[in-house]
């Protein structure tokens, strides 16, 4: 669900982007870099931080090990 969820947050911060793009072009020098600062550096961020999962850490009683990224 959750990747559901960063799809349409990163859909939503491309929209921003394009807007404030069709704002630059029309001359606008207020409401274009407002657009586009929050569709580059807020909503698109916060698009991928919503589908990150953090992986628990397996119970001891179950006798999962995770495997040693840095043994070679």
């Amino acid at each position: 669900m959750s990747g559901v969820r960063n799809l349409i947050v990163i859909a939503c911060g491309l929209v921003l982007i394009a807007l404030g793009f069709v704002s630059l072009a029309a001359g606008s020098i207020t409401l274009a870099p407002v657009l586009l600062v929050a569709g580059y550096c807020v909503v698109i961020p916060i698009g991928i931080m919503v589908g990150v999962k953090r992986h628990e850490r397996p119970s001891r009683k179950t006798g999962e090990t995770r495997a040693n990224s840095s043994a070679g």
